[in-house]
């Protein structure tokens, strides 16, 4: 195996496991590692139409629809028209989801506190550099961009 191979096999190795996990410390919630990502980001960020939650959802073939209509039929999320274009559709939470959404951050801090001590000592400026490195030019490059940028102004935004 050369070092390129063994890279790309820790990779996926690392996110199978942290799907694994996060699925698991979710489990008693009743939902999964993608439906509490979306629900977050609705929390968050919401109302976000279809698109806009795909941009920034690292979904399985990026378009969240089947995921969004799987909130809705349980409940946590719902579509509504949006006030200023009656042709958007805006998907936020409802009180249950965002009553769930905030239950997951919780759940999933087990798992934050884990991998910080996986990482301790661990020079991750340079780990993040190798990343954004192999996204270059791909779609999941923009996505983590724009969760970034999100992230960046919630933190300043008193």
């Amino acid at each position: 195996m050369d070092r390129i191979e063994e890279f790309g096999l820790l990779l996926k190795a690392l996110a199978r496991e942290t799907d694994r996990r996060i699925n698991d410390l979710l489990r008693p919630l009743g939902i999964t590692a993608s439906q509490a990502e979306a629900l977050q980001l609705l929390d968050r960020y919401g109302p976000l139409s279809l698109g806009e939650l795909g941009t920034l959802l690292i979904a399985e073939g990026g378009h969240p629809s089947r995921l969004v209509d799987r909130l809705v039929a349980s409940g946590f999320a719902r579509r509504e028209n949006s006030s200023d274009d009656r042709r958007r559709i805006e998907i936020s939470c409802t009180p249950r989801g965002s009553e769930l959404a905030r239950a997951a951050r919780e759940h999933k801090e087990a798992f934050r506190a884990w991998l910080q001590d996986q990482l301790a000592g661990a020079d991750l400026g340079a780990a993040t550099a190798v990343l954004e490195t192999c996204l270059t030019d791909t779609p999941l490059a923009e996505t983590v961009r724009q969760r970034r940028e999100r992230a960046l102004a919630d933190e300043i935004t008193p």
